[in-house]
């Protein structure tokens, strides 16, 4: 994601200001406690207003932590609108201001709390990343992080930038998937749904064949996001980093591909730490499923 998608660290839009600062919310209208520290997500964006001049690796950091964070504050009415969800482990109530053309959300009830003036109607929590962000009305303008608070911990995302928010939250999920998957059934649902980066050969264009110890046969590689990809490549030796290169290309094409190419399967985040092999009867499992 880059300045082009629609990303910025705050609003840049001078009709909606940085910092909308209004009287300090009294915790005692919220149902639950409050955080008591900042939340990940917050910390991500301090870090990254650090870094100067930010790098596509850090907004890649960003937009991880942003999916992978589990404690959003988002309006209700927004919720129950777009996802059907209405009732809230924990709520705040905030003053009803009318329909807004940009979605303000909060990493947690403190940053709630300094952005009282940015919010309309109650606001529930917690909400995944995940949800959140696979859930963006392209109606909207933009997505705005912790309005009110300092710019450090603010994060923008125009709604051309709403796909690749989207693709943050369907790699996390599928990421979090096969960590879980044990002994049962291929995570079918959630492989499908996401849109892959495959290795493929630069001259040639083709999906490149690699062979692993203990496999028998060639087996294709794909990420889950850019900064899995970034993993790879830097891990390489330096003469093959300019032969590797990635396309990008949607899960039921992807595993439909790999069926077709007779390879004896695919490598998910290939030299990270989650990297995943799923075998041809995984594969065959997840296009059965489909049929």
């Amino acid at each position: 994601m880059s300045a082009s998608d629609g990303w910025s660290s705050y609003p840049a839009n001078s009709a909606h200001p940085a910092n909308p600062v209004g009287p300090a919310f009294s915790a005692r209208g919220t149902s639950g406690p409050g955080t008591g520290s900042p939340s990940v997500a917050r910390e991500a964006l301090i870090e990254f207003a650090r870094r100067q001049p930010a790098t596509q690796a850090d907004v890649d950091q960003v937009m991880r932590s942003l999916a992978m964070h589990e404690c959003w504050w988002v309006p209700v009415e927004y919720a129950r609108q777009t996802w059907g969800q209405s009732a809230f482990d924990q709520t705040v109530p905030f003053p009803d201001r009318g329909p807004l053309a940009m979605l303000n959300v909060y990493t947690d009830v403190e940053a709630a709390t300094i952005g009282e003036a940015a919010a309309s109607g109650d606001y529930g929590g917690p909400v995944t990343g995940v949800k959140l962000l696979q859930n963006l009305d392209p109606g909207l303008s933009s997505l705005i992080v912790n309005p009110g608070s300092p710019r450090e911990h603010q994060w923008y995302i125009a709604a051309a930038g709403f796909e690749i928010a989207a693709g943050w939250a369907t790699a996390v999920a599928v990421e979090h998937a096969l960590a879980e998957w044990g002994n049962g059934p291929v995570p079918g649902a959630d492989l499908l749904a996401h849109r892959y980066h495959l290795l493929i050969d630069k001259d040639t264009r083709s999906p490149a064949e690699v062979f692993l110890p203990d496999i028998d046969g060639v087996v294709a590689v794909c990420f889950t996001a850019t900064d899995r990809t970034t993993e790879f490549v830097t891990s390489l030796p330096a003469a093959a980093r300019p032969l590797a290169d990635t396309t990008p290309v949607d899960g039921p094409g992807l595993f439909e591909l790999v069926r077709t190419m007779g390879a004896a399967g695919v490598v998910i985040n290939a030299g990270s730490d989650d990297q995943t092999a799923l075998t041809r009867e995984d594969i065959a499992e997840i296009v059965g499923a489909r049929l």
